[in-house]
């Protein structure tokens, strides 16, 4: 009990963070389109990739809460979906690319989960709010933020050049009304440099470090690497 708030414990695993294993489970998803009923609410999730406890692959802890305000009975509990990922130190080794991809995917996963969605393409305007934290809530946050919000422009410039539509905001920037977004859409642009100045806008010292921001660039291109099709 928090005052008023009642925090209710529901379940703890591990998730793996290795891409072939996510890739794996994705297509065993999309083949067999198979979920799993969730045993609250009688909400459906999309099962992660789980990892055994004695496994010594990359993985983030995925804890679920239940979240009720005793102030106001009536009002629906909040489910919350909690994912940690303890092995990027505040100082020390950064995260591997391909590790902060796996993230970036299982956070895709749940919000996916949360409006019952299997589009895995741009964020969706409806999804639920994700909050993104670490110790000063600034390098690690915005190395994640960055990357995340990055991919979902290249997803969005994606599917424009097929479908012609007005551009819309990017997943993780929060921009005024007034800024102008037409740089999302454009090609010569440097997409991490622009997110990256424009977090700084809003909370000092996003993407602490250089080799944080060396990272973000890592990341990315792991990503388009992924993108391009196998050759026979």
């Amino acid at each position: 009990m928090y005052g008023p708030l009642k925090l209710q414990y529901i379940s703890e695993r591990r998730a793996s963070l290795e891409p072939s294993l996510i890739h794996r489970h994705k297509e065993r998803q999309q083949s067999s389109r198979r979920r799993v009923t969730d045993p609250v609410g009688g909400r459906t999730t999309e099962p992660e990739a789980n990892v055994p406890p004695s496994s010594e692959q990359p993985y983030v802890i995925v804890r679920r809460f239940m979240l009720a305000n005793m102030d106001q009975p009536f009002e629906r509990m909040r489910e919350i979906t909690q994912l940690q990922y303890s092995n990027w130190p505040d100082f020390g080794a950064p995260a591997h690319p391909a590790h902060l991809l796996g993230l970036v995917e299982q956070c895709d996963a749940v919000v996916r989960a949360s409006t019952h969605s299997h589009i895995t393409g741009p964020e969706q305007a409806d999804s639920r709010p994700v909050l993104v934290h670490c110790s000063a809530g600034c390098g690690r946050t915005g190395t994640f933020c960055t990357v995340d919000t990055v991919l979902d422009i290249l997803r969005r410039q994606r599917m424009n050049q097929n479908t012609p539509r007005k551009a819309n905001s990017a997943n993780a920037i929060a921009l005024p009304d007034s800024e102008d977004m037409s740089w999302v859409q454009r090609d010569n642009i440097d997409l991490i440099e622009k997110t990256v100045e424009d977090f700084r806008l809003q909370r000092l010292s996003m993407v602490q470090s250089l080799r944080q921001f060396v990272l973000c660039y890592e990341s990315v291109l792991e990503w388009l690497a992924e993108q391009q099709p196998k050759s026979a």
